[in-house]
């Protein structure tokens, strides 16, 4: 990558133009729509969901839950993944930093059925569109935050930091696989996030697929502004160029379809040059991985002022913007306004009982789908293992037992050379596993003495990092190993 004239020469510009058709941008904002009005209908209505009657207050649930602020993004951002899986044939699934956002999760998950195919009491229907917007937040129905009942979910977002380690878990050894990880701006604020930037470095695209990494900055955490969203253009680009990243910024409120659409085909486009370059025994050395920076108001498309204090672009719209919309005229008012200007009614055919055919017709095919990816809860293959017996330390031998262990890891890895990782905080020498290099490598991806050697070892010294790789490769399927020590003082006797 030649040095830039300038700093600002560091972000990546495209032309949109020709990226996507007109139509096609339309169906992705009905789409949006579709999933707008129902993440923010999840968190305020309990009855007349679809609107057929003017709204009353006792349409209201009584007690409100739930996080709007950055549901609108995620919407965006799931609306375009379908896409490009659509054009490309692409296995992917979504990882969210941002838990919290589980109204948009389950509202995509709805309208591609993926939530029918685990729970047909959501079947894409008016009674199932009922069920789960009543049942959002409420006894018997999905939690506030993403959990483990949500398909296709292998990171439930509460932990804050890990949605970024958790991805690169996830893609290693999983050659054709590609996670999109949205990276809110609070939560990179995280130690574990600011290592887990680092996750390229340990990656062979030979051997591993890739994540395409989207910091959402939207500008406000629960209360305060974030560091993110205090940074300029330049300052983004510098800090992430030096991190190893090529950087795309996508603001353009005006035609942000067509600028989300550029982006991700960017992206798509250059990791599968940096993969095919590597598959076909011409690797890059410390190749510039894509990632897309997406700034968009905090609460798009949501109530613009309360009060006269601004609720969109601001944290008051985190949480729920209209806290007491069942008892306040000026919040119930502004509730129905919001929930109108989606005109859901020009999206949902009571007739059919469905979706308009223009939304259905932006999903993948079934198989595609990000909700029922298998890897994120049907990938699980038993390790073939060696018979520790024939590794025994005799009675009366002084061998490290460590030793030993070192040597059966070593037979673990040549039996199971695409199943099995070990995962250290540069604790690997000290454990006594050093028995392992006798089989395969490290894989730092920096040096040239470890680079494009399939190597099953991943030292970093972060061990958020370490457990976050382990946790995203362990829940789609795979067996890792994660060796430390920890240490133990004793008061000495006085």
């Amino acid at each position: 990558m030649p040095i830039p004239e300038k700093v600002s020469d560091l972000l990546v510009k495209l032309d949109i133009a020709e990226i996507r058709s007109k139509e096609d941008l339309h169906h992705l904002e009905l789409l949006q729509r579709a999933t707008n009005y129902l993440a923010a209908s999840m968190i305020f209505l309990q009855k007349n969901v679809l609107l057929e009657r003017p709204l009353s207050k006792d349409d209201v649930k009584e007690r409100l839950l739930g996080h709007w602020g950055t549901c609108p993004g995620i919407n965006l951002i799931y609306a375009h993944c379908n896409y490009l899986i659509k054009k490309h044939s692409i296995p992917m699934f979504l990882v969210t930093g941002p838990g919290h956002g589980a109204p948009a999760s389950l509202a995509n998950l709805f309208v591609e059925g993926s939530l029918a195919k685990f729970y047909p009491q959501y079947s894409v229907n008016k009674e199932g569109l009922n069920r789960l917007i009543r049942g959002f937040s409420w006894p018997h129905g999905f939690p506030s935050h993403v959990n483990s009942e949500v398909p296709g979910q292998i990171h439930e977002g509460g932990e804050l930091g890990y949605a970024l380690s958790v991805s690169f878990g996830a893609i290693m050894d999983n050659p054709d696989l590609i996670v999109t990880c949205i990276v809110g701006d609070g939560e990179a604020e995280t130690g574990p996030t600011a290592t887990a930037w680092h996750s390229y470095k340990y990656i062979d695209p030979a051997e591993s697929g890739a994540v395409i990494p989207i910091l959402h900055d939207n500008g406000f955490k629960i209360s305060e502004e974030t560091i993110y969203g205090a940074m300029n253009d330049t300052e983004i680009a510098t800090l992430f160029t030096g991190f190893g990243y090529q950087v795309r910024i996508t603001s353009d409120l005006n035609d942000i379809n067509a600028d989300m659409a550029t982006s991700l085909e960017w992206a798509y486009q250059e990791i599968r040059r940096i993969q095919n370059c590597a598959r076909s025994g011409n690797p890059i050395f410390k190749p510039k991985w894509p990632m897309i920076v997406l700034r968009t108001p905090k609460g798009w498309t949501g109530p613009k002022e309360l009060h006269g204090q601004r609720i969109e672009g601001s944290f008051r719209s985190h949480q729920v913007p209209l806290p007491h919309a069942r008892v306040d005229d000026e919040e119930f008012h502004l509730l129905e306004t919001w929930l109108k200007s989606y005109k859901f009614h020009e999206l949902f055919d009571l007739s059919e009982n469905s979706f308009r055919m223009e939304i259905l017709e932006t999903l993948p095919k079934e198989e595609l789908r990000m909700g029922i990816r298998k890897e994120t809860y049907a990938a699980y293959e038993p390790l073939d293992l060696p018979d520790c017996r024939e590794l025994m330390i005799q009675k009366g031998d002084n061998e490290s037992c460590m030793k030993a262990v070192g040597k059966y890891c070593s037979k673990v890895i040549e039996m199971n050379p695409k199943r099995f990782r070990i995962f250290s905080p540069d604790e690997l020498v000290s454990n006594k596993l050093d028995a392992t290099f006798q089989v395969t490598n490290r894989n730092f991806q920096w040096s040239p003495q470890t680079s494009n050697k399939g190597g099953r070892i991943t030292e970093i010294l972060s061990e958020h990092t370490c457990q976050g790789w382990m946790q995203g490769y362990t829940l789609t399927g795979r067996i890792a190993l994660f060796p430390s020590y920890k240490h133990s003082w004793e008061s000495s006797p006085q």
